[in-house]
């Protein structure tokens, strides 16, 4: 029997192999002109040509581009799994990938991965100008000469109604929907049923799934009637239109997955075409997971002015985005960028608004809003619409000539438009008497209808073969819609709800991570946990819907009216403590006893999790555990969502400094036990202390640690702070375990130490310059703070512009006390300033925390007027004008500072971290929190912290940005030696690579170690740890999310890992690489059976079984992703 099936198989191969090489072969011979030196990446172009005239389902087509894509490779030897030679590498059970597993990966960082259009390049050449070009004022005055087409080349043209819906901005997403967003929905089905010649696109599933809950089954028959008969196309598919710049990637990632599995569960549909018109610049991180979900096509709208004239004058407006690290072209996605100044009407149609607007027919007299240019639409009638349709069509034959094809694309929308009967019949019907008009004057040579982006690319595709168009790696940031208004601002506006959405993002990973061990693990005794009545599903469901409803443009950019941004905070904090719950049920669940029946209460809270947040607005507080006479001991679990075993820090709040830690085999943990100071002075707080040990947790996994409460004359394995107060006058009160503190009334500069640093503060108490222990090479480091006004006149800055009226002055103040504490363990530095609580940390273990300087500011300027403040951290780095940023905490992008742009132009958004370096060593700065950075001069850093703006910077939000909350924004300042004679990336490449002590202290400081504090009596029935995880797999992969589906899904869980490329000049020995290669059984070993699926990233598409067990290829900078079937 096997070998009749193997006969079989190989015949079969044999034959599709004949096959394929006379296709090729024919497509050699009739299309010679289109021949490329990667045939294989021209063979891939003929299938999507097959696809688009065949109309096959996008499952079938896409396993054979998969096959094809396994082909696709400039390299002609399989990758190396090992890492670069310099680094520790750790390897899996299993050396040798799965037989039939593709080896190939296109990451290029040694030398420059060719792009016919690299943005660096572009921004190097542009002018910036800014020349009056006309009508199209940013543009040129764009002719046509007639003689363009004719019978055999006609102008295709695909109008595109839409209507762009904010799920929250001037109302809150809620009052958006019952005042404009369902009466939209209603009119489409009823207007588009009206006629089978109207389309529509939609992309925001938050509201649709709204609508949908509401609406009977009769209605939802008539939508998938209109989605299956391509009238109404679903466009992107996530549950918002997120924002590219401040989000990182695992909400980017959550929220489009949020609404793909909604679109398949209730339509079955999958999208394939995304819509991205309105975030303010562009980020390639989109580009790559929308490639690596499915999807074929994107546009993309708001590209700095500049840009958009320079791509159109080369006629590059449509070309294959491709990544940064990309050598072979396998992450390149068809870009359609629109060329004018908005995406509203006017500014779609052509080069020329006012001509334009007159075709927006929502502003005929009488429909409540006008044209500016003060010239009115008119009524499409026998009489007229020769004229009309004439004038219409010089537009559309203008904008032709921006593109290398006859088809053209026309949107007809604008922000909540359609939510009227009226419009809709105002828009179909007057267009279809021209489209009517023009299709029966064959002399025209155009051809006319309503359609949706699929209409458009798959006759963009049909005339053009995707691989003759140009490729372009790089971002679109900073974008600019006018003169020097950059929109820079939002990097940084409302941050302390930034800083939320990180908090959110953590609790939702980690606990998604616990709840599916948790289910997996136990599965004879777990059912409750799925089960919908216990209602911890539905708390997963409804934070991450929260999370994802914040990655909107005008929610996590801060540019929404206060009470809009109150709503998204009040339903991120009902996330977290949804999550808080399920976390400590779900760690309740895998530590009980296996020898006892489970007896399970959702609603029962077993832990504390050590994170109090009283209101939206209120700044996180810690649990005080009491330990004493009734309570001698308190049971705390710490939990690490990481995949690699933790040594850090954890520091608790307790009643008395006479307490003891000890771990499960009841040995005293060395401690360190400092004083907790009243807010805003150095005064101690009575009965409450902070005791800090150094915590051991196994990766995924779970581990108890005990306080005890100790007479005061015991001798104890702990040591308390030493507090030394420096240019202070005054009485200071002594506390238990603090009676002797050390004074000086004078300012002095002074050092503190670990194993591997030493850092020197200046006598006002801010960081000087640090020492490298290990070579003794000392590099000045300077910080300060420094603050910007706003620019007098009528545009000034706003919640998305940033237009300082000169470099930002240094704060000066009087000199103020500096707090220093000491001790093994770690050693801080408090001071305070005008605005500004600043506290720097220097830990003492070998963990990721102790990677570089901790540094917190807890930021208020809610007293201050149109004040942008800001922190500077200036070395004596050669950097030049080059410094590097990283997107979405995906990838690193590298910037250049230009002196031809205004200084609002050189900031750029700062999701997790930004370096500078030159060729002794690196700064990085890691950040908990999305903000804006610049490096506006050599050797500098700086990091926007707060803005407070008292003026509307006329973008419609109508108001200010006054709502400052203090926030406590937290960041690590890693200062590393460069290895002689070592290349990292190639000198010229636009892209950059993150060192290991960069990654792991960005991934130790986003995922902290939760702390669980029992409720219950110490002596209860529950397992000291639990520890999934067999074989780390190395620090450079990271387990992204596993997500557990519907019990009615026909998968049970989905597993998505990254595997990030890191800097080989920087080796870290105590953080150990993978060699490549995952094997899946060991991080999951008895959880979900045997067997997985491939998958792409929003589970939308599955690809072929492979064993879990067997060792898979996982290359740099990618992501994979697994189902696990139910």
């Amino acid at each position: 029997m096997r070998v009749r099936k193997m006969s079989a198989l190989v015949g079969a191969a044999l034959i599709l192999g004949c096959c394929l090489i006379l296709y090729l072969m024919m497509d050699l011979a009739v299309f010679p002109s289109d021949i490329h030196d990667n045939k294989w990446v021209q063979f891939e172009g003929r299938l999507k040509q097959l696809e688009v005239d065949l109309h096959r389902h996008h499952e079938t087509v896409g396993k054979l581009k998969h096959t094809i894509k396994q082909l696709i490779s400039n390299s002609p030897a399989p990758y190396d799994y090992q890492q670069h030679s310099n680094h520790t590498v750790v390897t899996t059970s299993a050396t040798t990938p799965e037989a039939g597993a593709d080896v190939s990966c296109s990451i290029q960082f040694k030398s420059v991965p060719r792009a016919d259009i690299q943005m660096l390049d572009v921004y190097k050449e542009l002018k910036f100008d800014n020349i009056d070009g006309g009508a199209w004022k940013q543009g040129w005055n764009v002719e046509i000469s007639g003689q363009e087409w004719d019978k055999h080349n006609k102008l295709k043209v695909f109008v595109v109604p839409h209507s762009h819906n904010d799920p929250g901005w001037i109302k809150t997403f809620e009052d958006y929907y019952h005042s404009q967003t369902r009466n939209i929905l209603n009119n489409m089905v009823n207007k588009l049923s009206e006629d089978p010649r109207r389309k529509f696109i939609w992309a925001e599933i938050s509201f649709f799934s709204l609508w949908w809950d509401e609406i009977p089954i009769e209605t939802k028959e008539q939508v998938k009637k209109l989605v299956s008969d391509g009238q109404l196309e679903i466009v992107t598919g996530g549950w918002v239109m997120n924002d590219e710049a401040n989000t990182h990637y695992f909400s980017m990632l959550l929220q489009m997955m949020e609404g793909h599995q909604w679109l398949l569960s209730q339509l079955e549909f999958k999208p394939r075409n995304s819509w991205s018109i309105d975030p303010f610049g562009q980020s390639p991180t989109m580009a790559y997971l929308l490639k690596r979900m499915g999807l074929e096509n994107l546009l993309i709208q708001r590209v700095h002015y500049s840009v958009k004239k320079y791509l159109a004058h080369n006629k590059n407006l449509e070309f294959r985005w491709r990544q940064l690290w990309d050598g072979n072209g396998s992450t390149d996605l068809f870009t359609h960028m629109m060329p004018f100044y908005s995406y509203d009407i006017p500014h779609t149609c052509g080069p020329d608004p006012k001509i334009c607007c007159q075709f927006d027919f929502r502003r005929l007299p009488g429909f409540g809003i006008s044209c500016p240019w003060k010239v009115p639409p008119q009524v499409i009638k026998e009489q007229n619409v020769a004229h009309r349709a004439g004038m219409l069509l010089e537009q559309y034959r203008k904008k032709a000539q921006l593109y290398r094809t006859n088809v053209i694309l026309a949107p007809l929308g604008d922000d909540f438009r359609y939510d009227h009967a009226s419009e809709w019949d105002a828009q179909y019907n007057n267009y279809q008497k021209i489209f009517d008009y023009w299709n029966s004057k064959p002399h025209l040579y155009v051809e006319a209808q309503f359609g949706t982006l699929n209409d458009y690319f798959n006759a963009v595709r049909e005339e053009r073969k995707p691989e003759r168009f140009p490729s372009l790696s790089g971002d679109f940031f900073t974008y600019a819609d006018r003169d020097d208004h950059y929109w820079s601002g939002y990097y940084t506006s409302r941050p302390f709800y930034k800083r939320m959405d990180r908090v959110l993002l953590t609790y939702i990973r980690a606990t998604e991570l616990l709840f599916s061990l948790g289910w997996s693990t136990k599965q004879s005794s777990s059912d409750w946990l799925l089960a919908p009545e216990s209602g911890l599903t539905k708390l997963l469901s409804d934070a991450r819907r929260s999370l994802s409803l914040f990655q909107h443009h005008d929610a996590i950019t801060g540019t929404a009216k206060d009470h809009v941004v109150e709503d998204y905070a009040k339903k991120m904090l009902e996330a977290i403590n949804g999550m808080q719950h399920v976390m400590q049920q779900a760690a309740h669940f895998l530590l009980s006893s296996p020898r006892v029946p489970y007896q399970p209460n959702s609603e029962f809270v077993y832990f504390d999790l050590d994170d109090i947040r009283k209101h939206h607005y209120s700044i996180p507080e810690k649990t005080v555990v009491f330990v004493g006479e009734g309570l001698e001991s308190q049971r705390i679990v710490l939990y690490n969502s990481l995949t690699w075993r933790r040594q850090e820090l954890v520091t608790l709040r307790v009643s008395t400094p006479n307490v003891k830690v000890t771990n499960t085999a009841g040995t005293a943990v060395t401690s360190q036990i400092s004083p907790v100071f009243q807010e805003l002075s150095d005064v101690i707080a009575d009965s409450r202390y902070d005791i800090t040990f150094m915590a051991d947790v196994p990766p995924l996994g779970l581990t108890t640690y005990f306080l005890h409460a100790v007479r005061p004359a015991q001798k104890i394995e702990n040591v308390m702070s030493r507090i030394k107060l420096l240019n202070f006058v005054g009485y200071v009160p002594r506390v238990e375990g603090f009676e002797y503190i050390e004074v000086a009334d004078e300012a002095k500069e002074f050092s503190i130490h670990n194993d591997h640093l030493s850092v020197a503060f200046s006598e006002q108490g801010l960081l000087k310059a640090v020492t490298l222990k290990d070579s003794g090479v000392t590099v000045p480091l300077h910080l300060d703070f420094a603050r910007y006004q706003a620019r007098q006149g009528q545009e000034r800055s706003g919640a998305y512009l940033f237009l300082p009226d000169r470099e930002a002055e240094t704060v000066a103040w009087d000199s103020s006390p500096v707090r220093i504490l000491e001790g093994p363990l770690f050693s801080q530095v408090h001071m305070h300033l005008p605005g500004v609580q600043h506290t720097v940390t220097l830990v003492n273990t070998e963990g990721a925390d102790s990677l570089g300087l901790q540094v917190q500011n807890v930021v208020d300027i809610s007293d201050q007027v149109n004040c942008e403040l800001t922190m500077r951290i200036s070395s004596s780095i050669k950097n030049g004008d080059d410094f590097y940023t990283d997107l979405n905490g995906l990838q690193i992008i590298r910037r250049k500072r230009f002196s031809k742009l205004p200084l609002q132009a050189n900031y750029y958004p700062l999701p997790t971290m930004a370096f500078i370096q030159d060729q002794k060593f690196r700064f990085t700065i890691v950040t908990a929190q999305p903000l804006g950075v610049g490096s506006l001069k050599e050797g500098q850093i700086e990091v926007m912290q707060d803005r407070r703006l008292n003026q509307d910077d006329n973008r419609g939000l109508g108001q200010g940005v006054t709502d400052n909350k203090p926030l406590p924004a937290t960041f690590r300042l890693i200062l590393e030696q460069r290895q002689p004679s070592c290349q990292g990336t190639a000198t010229d490449h636009p892209a950059g690579l993150s060192t290991i002590a960069a990654h792991v202290a960005s991934l130790s400081l986003l995922h902290p170690l939760f702390h669980l504090l029992w409720l219950g009596k110490t002596s209860d029935n529950l397992e000291s740890h639990y520890a999934p995880v067999t074989q780390e797999p190395g620090c450079d992969i990271h387990v992204v999310m596993l997500h557990t589906f519907p019990l009615q899904s026909k998968n049970a869980a989905g597993l998505i890992v990254h595997r990030q490329e890191t800097d080989p000049c920087f080796p870290l020995e105590q953080f150990p690489l993978s060699n490549g290669l995952l094997n899946v059984s060991s991080l999951v070993p008895t959880q979900f059976g045997n067997t997985m699926k491939e998958a792409t990233l929003s589970f939308l598409e599955e690809g072929k079984t492979v064993q879990k067990n067997t060792a898979r290829p996982v290359c740099h900078m990618e992501m994979s992703a697994f189902l696990f079937p139910r």
